[in-house]
């Protein structure tokens, strides 16, 4: 979430209304890590205190967590924040280094499409038998949660909006290149 005293950064705000959409929902999923937080204190407080520890604090903060993780990387994406080694694009000439972009752009877009056709397999797996017949794939603990599924689900939700905002991205940065503009292609709105 934005802090009331700060001013948000232009060259960070998310550029379409998908981006727009991931970072409001990542920010009401980021309380889900203070959920995390007091439901781990209460096990501290069973487990200590009271000598009755649960069964499913455990594996429900590593659902929960694991989440919103998952959910950081479009976050960072829609709010252009991941981590990138420039380097290189910083030396080059203005129209070689939009280029270098859409080059960068149409290897993102194939890495998060592979990774969503894993995500899809993944998915298939978990609430499917080889036989083709319906189960959710559970952890086997003593709380026996539907946690994988969860957490298989979500990733494959995530990674599908990491494509769809890759190919956004790649036609700003190509629009970028062909209209030999002056603007950072990420600042054009699709």
């Amino acid at each position: 979430m934005t802090h009331p005293n700060t001013t948000p950064d232009p060259d960070h705000a998310p550029k379409t209304a998908l981006d727009r959409l991931i970072v409001k929902i990542g920010d009401r999923l980021s309380w889900l890590y203070f959920f995390a937080v007091v439901i781990s204190v209460i096990e501290v407080v069973m487990r200590y205190i009271f000598n009755s520890p649960t069964a499913w604090v455990h594996e429900t903060t590593l659902m929960v967590v694991g989440l919103c993780m998952l959910w950081g990387g479009t976050y960072c994406m829609a709010e252009d924040r991941h981590i990138r080694v420039s380097v290189v694009r910083d030396l080059l000439p203005d129209r070689v280094g939009k280029v270098f972009d859409v080059l960068v752009g149409v290897l993102t877009l194939f890495f998060c499409g592979g990774l969503a056709y894993a995500g899809y397999i993944m998915v298939e797996k978990a609430f499917f038998d080889p036989a083709g017949n319906f189960r959710v794939l559970r952890s086997g603990s003593a709380l026996n949660s539907p946690a994988p599924a969860v957490v298989k689900t979500m990733l494959f939700v995530v990674v599908v909006l990491m494509t769809l905002q890759s190919i956004f991205q790649l036609i700003a940065r190509i629009k970028a290149l062909t209209e030999g503009s002056e603007s950072d292609p990420s600042q054009e709105e699709n």
